[in-house]
């Protein structure tokens, strides 16, 4: 039998909330609901982003499907590419500021909008790059750039 693997200091990011129940069903939801967009996106989990140098991983990312296209045979540990839409997800122990000053950043380098979903109160904000925000708390979110919509009782359920 194999031991558990254990992570090494330098594997582990101090400054990254850990992932909870809720959190990890949201992002498998929306996962599967933007997995059927797929002619038209490009749908990533936990992508390594480098962006100008700064380094991110969203929670969740998309894609025009032309800006990804899929080559099996090459990888990259990281995408210098800014998303058209990146979603993060508040985790429960995850102050909502400093994650709003992510999206100022994921903003400014070039990503076209931004959800922030929070479980807790079952609403997601979405933040285009234009700059007015608007919060959903039931119906749909509709992202226009890329022409895709959720609904949130999906996103929830």
């Amino acid at each position: 039998m194999n031991p558990i693997p254990v992570l090494q200091p330098d594997e582990i990011e101090e400054d990254r909330p850990m992932p909870s129940r809720n959190h990890s069903i949201v992002c498998q939801n929306l996962g599967g609901i933007l997995h059927r967009f797929r002619e038209t996106i490009s749908t990533h989990q936990q992508l390594s982003l480098s962006l100008d140098g700064w380094k991110v991983i969203p929670d969740v990312c998309v894609y025009p499907r032309e800006a990804m296209p899929r080559d099996w045979m090459i990888d990259a540990d990281e995408c210098t590419t800014a998303p058209a839409l990146v979603i993060e997800v508040l985790s429960p122990k995850q102050n909502l500021q400093p994650l709003l000053e992510k999206v100022k950043e994921y903003l400014g380098h070039g990503v076209r909008s931004c959800w922030v979903v929070i479980p807790g109160t079952e609403t997601i904000s979405v933040f285009p790059q234009s700059g007015t925000s608007q919060s959903f708390s039931e119906g749909t979110v509709r992202d226009e750039f890329l022409g895709i919509e959720v609904t949130l009782a999906e996103v929830f359920s």
